[in-house]
């Protein structure tokens, strides 16, 4: 290409200049060393020779251009004393024909190759570094928002759906993120939606009165309530993925599942645990005929079963006591029917027996009234109640009873401070223990205390009688039941009177104590608060 570009020149400045002119210009121009050659092989003009050179005809470039073909050469040049690279091309024209050669030392040709060798390998390494540049820009603004995407993912596995994506990429990525706020909205709403029913599941389990609990066909437990971990003894543990037959050991429970399950029915029995009586009722969950698990409530109905036995057994008393008398006043009035009115004597003693017997009925018909009465929490008339008029009254009523052998002592505070209460009920109380301890006090005294004190009315009843052996300290204040039944029959007692002081003491939310020692008598101490809670609730000591 140069040989060509530098024949085109010398073609067309070969008429205003002579040969030597042109090789010296382009030859310091170009760096390069320039021969003319005419077609015989004179060497006609040298950029590097001012002497006359020999015949260059036989040089291979030489003889190549001259064939019309372009020539290559290399080889040492005696004149110069170097290795040079030839190039060669044959040019024409009217005023000029023959061969112009250029050559270049092999030694610089070698400097070039190692000049452009470091500029291909810097222009390679700068390339390299800007592609890395654009590679590395590119990159960071395709994995930024997948960064993003992920990261935001983890905060969703996390539990944190209050999260978005903001991009402004349309492409891809710009799709895949506002999917994923989609999702995280659709999400977000979903879970809430689930924690909302969840709650309500949970309110709704704990407002279930019996243990609730589910559990898997293999028996391990799916959810379960409050009361659940309370009946089993350990409400602090966690159920949740336990075995049930690992962690309750009850054979009416293990029944009922295997029952249900096996008959696909629902199924209600009873049994024991520990202490408490239990009502079991298991339930198949199933979908399409497949039992997926079973849903298990256990009802605690031991108090249901106590106030059963306490009804039945109140029944039975009842039915006693009103036998007895009924039976007496029957054969009495056969007796009379039979030709006992004949005799005004026998006929007088036989009504008086069936008036002490009718009024027996009576004042036991008045004290389960009056039980069942305080026993539903009725309190008719409340009001500031004058305890000293309630206890005037009181030894009005039972004074003329302590006549004999037993005196009644008081030690009233001069004056006490209202209590609120219905006065009937506090008369009731005060009568059944001061007439308790006199039935059971043959000689001595009984001493009645009242006072105010620590913001409660404390009323003291203490006797010198025969007092009550430990076995029967803890059964006293039940229905119908009699330390001495003889001697409380014959003192007309009906056995209701320590219950019905125990009923009006948990009514204002107080608490009663008794303390007793065989021959020497027995105390009753009871302490009603002037402040009481609705929620409050007695507490009886033994």
């Amino acid at each position: 290409m140069e040989a060509k570009y530098l024949g085109d020149l010398f073609l067309a400045e070969l008429d205003t200049m002579d040969y030597h002119s042109f090789v010296k210009k382009y030859s310091t121009k170009e760096g390069l060393r320039i021969t003319l050659i005419a077609k015989d092989g004179e060497v006609l003009a040298d950029s590097d020779s001012e002497g006359r050179l020999e015949n260059h005809r036989d040089r291979e470039e030489v003889k190549e251009a001259l064939n019309g073909k372009g020539g290559f050469a290399t080889r040492y040049s005696k004149t110069l004393g170097k290795t040079y690279c030839y190039s060669a091309l044959y040019i024409e024209n009217e005023m000029f024909s023959g061969v112009i050669r250029i050559s270049v030392p092999v030694e610089k040709i070698n400097l070039l190759n190692q000049s452009l060798v470091h500029s291909i390998a810097a222009v390679s390494l700068f390339c390299f570094l800007v592609a890395l540049a654009v590679s590395y820009v590119l990159s960071r603004k395709i994995t930024k928002p997948i960064e993003e995407i992920t990261e935001a993912a983890e905060k969703i596995s996390d539990g944190n759906y209050d999260i978005a994506i903001y991009t402004e990429e349309k492409n891809q990525i710009g799709r895949l993120a506002r999917a994923f706020n989609q999702m995280t909205e659709n999400l977000q709403e979903t879970v809430g939606t689930l924690v909302k029913r969840n709650i309500e599941l949970e309110a709704m389990l704990s407002s279930i009165h019996g243990a609730v609990a589910a559990i898997d066909e293999n028996g391990i437990i799916m959810f379960y309530n409050v009361r659940f971990a309370q009946l089993t003894g350990n409400p602090g543990k966690d159920y949740l993925g336990c075995q049930i037959y690992q962690e309750i050991q009850n054979q009416a429970i293990f029944e009922g599942i295997a029952f249900a399950k096996n008959n696909q029915v629902d199924i209600m029995k009873e049994g024991v645990w520990g202490e408490k009586s239990i009502r079991i009722v298991v339930t198949p969950l199933a979908d399409e005929n497949k039992i997926l698990g079973m849903l298990i409530i256990i009802e605690d109905i031991t108090k249901i079963r106590k106030l059963e036995n306490l009804r039945s057994d109140f029944v039975s008393n009842v039915t006693h006591e009103l036998k007895t008398p009924l039976t007496s006043i029957r054969g009495f009035v056969d007796t009379l029917r039979n030709g006992a009115v004949e005799d005004p004597k026998v006929a007088m003693r036989f009504l008086n027996i069936i008036d002490i017997e009718t009024e027996r009925l009576s004042i036991l018909i008045q004290d389960i009234l009056l039980l069942s009465e305080i026993e539903s929490k009725q309190t008719p008339d409340v009001e500031s109640c004058n305890v000293n008029k309630v206890i005037q009254e009181v030894m009005e009523l039972l004074g003329p009873k302590f006549m004999g052998e037993v005196k009644l002592v008081t030690e009233i505070q001069p004056y006490i401070r209202p209590y609120y209460c219905n006065s009937d009920r506090l008369k009731e109380l005060l009568i059944n223990l001061v007439d308790n301890a006199y039935k059971y006090t043959e000689k001595g005294m009984v001493k009645l205390v009242c006072k105010e004190s620590d913001n409660e009315l404390y009323i003291r009843v203490e006797d010198t009688g025969i007092g009550i052996e430990e076995e029967h300290l803890s059964r006293i204040f039940e229905r119908f039941y009699r330390v001495d039944k003889s001697r409380s029959r014959k003192q007309g007692g009906t056995g209701l009177g320590l219950s019905i002081v125990k009923h009006i003491v948990e009514l204002y939310n107080g608490r009663i104590h008794v303390e007793s020692q065989v021959g020497k008598g027995t105390i009753f101490e009871t302490r009603l608060p002037y402040e009481r809670g609705e929620s409050g609730k007695a507490g009886v000591d033994r």
